[in-house]
């Protein structure tokens, strides 16, 4: 019996490792969903906004380094599905959007939610094609699958509603599933090349983005081999744990002083998988390489000297095989001081709490730090709330999911049940600001419905904390920052969850203690202290004015 172009693209699918689909049913996927409804092997979870799924997607893919799928109809459903996928393709993960259209005789007359879905997703889409005819859809839906996973970025597939029905003809279901698995390495004469600079060098740095995620356990090998402090940039935290002896945390805005102190005095910078963009923190008088498996990242950013197209896991094992042991100089001694002397003053300031009853956000990230399991995921939204985890959470083994490139609003929530899914044996946080997580928290009823037990914990400042911060460094008064909020704890009750609504200090560490044992989806909802500020590692003068300038506007009332 002939198969349906539905059925054979759940075919490419499943044989691209695809196991879950994120999306809504509706009138132009129709004919999709019932090949997906009968075929067991593929897991659809419905969602309740099209960017929820395709953050979850994005998620996934940034996760496991597979194929992530979500599906819209015609119009507005595709349209909502764009900014997850930007997500996806700014940070570099796989994922396959597939979108249904208007029926073939209505496509250019103006129809009823129809939209250019091609021209739509062109700047976002690395494969971008319409199925019009059941001879394509071998070859397209394979063509789709292997660009998204070997150019690590987004593929979209259009159906027009009747497409899906049709009977796909056996000589075009024929396709090849090709393994993915990067596991390319530099020429050996570039190879001695840099680990004759390594061994020469006497100030050397490693800073290690996304791409060194994956090569963690060879990254540390080498940095302990060589006695090299290792930077990471803010995607990449917990790709040495935070309170390794080699370790100086993060760079940029929401860094850590010491990593800027590395950066100042290396006379060596290994950027290992970043292109690293803030080229004011990067070294100004330093030999710079840099590894990357796409050779159009090297150079991208910053003139390197030495760039090493690779695998950041195999080139790594061969730079370890060639470079000479070293003992830790005067230079790694002194930024491992300035780093013990930066933890202890995190914390002494988390343990801080103001006058004014509300709680010290820097207090709930050092507590959920403490209280999670070790190898936990960790799905951060931007805003403040990413300042404090990026500075006051210690990292371990545990995953760092967050909207790197894209920075968006909302991503946490489903990157939290993106990530429970693929491993359902870890503990899955959500830990979002207030405005963030109103923006997709429909889906908490998601979590629920499934049975995802994941935990989200959100700073409940009333503010956009981040914006006001903003603001008042530019010199101006806070102003379109506060939020009206619901009962967040409240609502987790109603939605079938647990909630826990925390306003006292003392309440913190006992509620995310029960909230982590819940079999149950829970959000504890924190009323962190708005005036807290978000403050970098080293502040302007500039910086400093703007912000004494928008308090006396604040006062004054102007």
């Amino acid at each position: 019996m002939a198969k349906t172009v539905g059925e054979v693209l759940l075919d490419v699918l499943y044989a691209h490792g695809v196991r879950h689909i994120f999306g809504i049913p509706g009138d132009s996927i129709d004919l999709l969903m019932e090949p997906l409804r009968k075929d067991r092997r593929i897991q659809f979870v419905q969602v309740r906004h099209e960017e929820a799924g395709a953050f979850m997607a994005s998620a996934l893919a940034k996760k496991t380094g597979k194929l992530g799928v979500c599906m819209g109809t015609a119009g507005p459903g595709a349209i909502h599905l764009l900014n997850g996928l930007y997500d996806a393709k700014l940070d570099h993960a796989p994922v396959l959007a597939i979108t249904g259209q208007v029926g073939l005789p209505y496509i250019g007359t103006d129809y009823f939610q129809e939209v250019d879905l091609l021209s739509l997703f062109n700047n976002v889409a690395l494969y971008n094609y319409q199925v019009t005819d059941p001879s394509q859809i071998g070859v397209m839906a394979d063509r789709a699958c292997r660009q998204a996973l070997a150019k690590r970025g987004v593929a979209h597939l259009s159906f027009p509603f009747e497409v899906p029905r049709m009977a796909a003809p056996a000589a075009f279901r024929e396709y090849t599933v090709v393994n993915h698995e990067l596991d390319s390495v530099p020429t050996a004469e570039l190879l001695d090349q840099a680990a004759r600079l390594i061994n020469t060098s006497e100030r050397p740095v490693i800073l290690a983005g996304r791409g060194a995620v994956g090569a963690r356990e060879s990254l540390i090998a080498l940095a302990e081999r060589a006695n090299i402090p290792v930077v990471n940039t803010l995607p990449a935290k917990g790709v040495i744990p935070d309170e390794h002896p080699l370790a100086l945390g993060g760079l940029g805005l929401l860094g850590a002083k010491p990593a800027h102190m590395a950066m100042e005095q290396c006379d060596l910078c290994l950027l290992v998988g970043t292109n690293y963009p803030y080229l004011e923190f990067l070294p100004k008088r330093a030999t710079i390489m840099q590894i990357d498996w796409e050779a159009s990242q090297i150079g991208l950013r910053h003139v390197v000297d030495l760039g090493l197209v690779g695998s950041a896991e195999p080139t790594l094992k061969e730079l370890i095989r060639r470079i000479e042991p070293r003992d830790a100089t005067p230079f790694v001694r002194r930024l491992g001081q300035e780093r013990r002397t930066w933890l202890s003053n995190l914390t002494k300031e988390a343990e801080h709490q103001g006058t004014k009853g509300a709680i010290n956000p820097l207090w709930v990230a050092d507590r959920l730090s403490k209280l999670v399991d070790a190898n936990a995921n960790i799905a951060v939204d931007v805003g403040n709330t990413l300042v404090w985890m990026a500075r006051n959470f210690r990292s371990r083994n545990h995953g760092w999911l967050v909207s790197a490139w894209l920075g968006s609003m909302g991503f946490g929530l489903p990157a939290a049940i993106g990530a429970k899914i693929v491993q359902p044996e870890r503990q899955s946080l959500a830990v979002v600001g207030d405005g963030g997580f109103a923006m997709l928290m429909a889906d908490f009823v998601t979590a629920v419905k499934y049975g995802w037990p994941i935990t989200v914990v959100v700073f409940n400042n009333r503010r956009l904390g981040m914006i006001k911060f903003e603001q008042e460094v530019h010199g101006i008064a806070e102003f379109g920052t506060h939020l009206f909020n619901p009962d967040f704890a409240a609502y987790a009750d109603a939605a079938g969850g647990r909630g826990f609504r925390v306003d006292d200090p003392d309440a913190v560490e006992p509620a995310l203690r029960e909230a982590l044992a819940e079999s149950r989806p829970s959000i504890v909802d924190v009323y962190t202290d708005a005036d807290v500020k978000p403050l970098p590692p080293r502040i302007t003068w500039s910086e400093a004015m703007g912000y004494a300038e928008a308090m006396f506007r604040e006062v004054l009332h102007v």
